[in-house]
């Protein structure tokens, strides 16, 4: 008999917030899938290359979404959302003063689909 283990942290990876992104850095990956927030659509992303995230190296596994200025972009690039097997690259641009306290991220997006 075969036996599976697993964690939710471990299937979502970690969760790129707003605080993370600085201008300058960027991640390479592929769509693995997606999945919904209280603050709306996040996208499960497998890296090219690792990165380190809250002190831990050596992270390939990461979700990106729920923040304004990334949703922007998609809808800047004409895309409605993400898909499986999408291939992107994403780079913090900046950031923008917003009325409500904390700054918007801005992005620059290009997405690869193999249709």
């Amino acid at each position: 008999m075969a036996t599976y283990k697993g964690k939710t942290e471990d299937g979502l990876g970690k969760m790129l917030g707003a605080g993370w992104w600085e201008k300058g850095k960027k991640i390479v990956g592929k769509v693995l899938g997606s999945f919904e927030t209280e603050n709306g659509t996040c996208y499960q992303i497998s890296l090219a290359e690792p990165i380190e995230f809250a002190g831990q190296k050596d992270v390939k596994l990461v979700a990106v979404g729920a923040l304004k200025g990334f949703h922007a972009a998609l809808s800047a690039a004409g895309l409605g959302s993400l898909l499986e097997d999408d291939r992107l690259l994403l780079e913090c641009t900046g950031k923008t003063e917003t009325t409500k306290g904390n700054p918007m991220v801005n992005f620059s997006l290009e997405v690869s689909r193999g249709e």
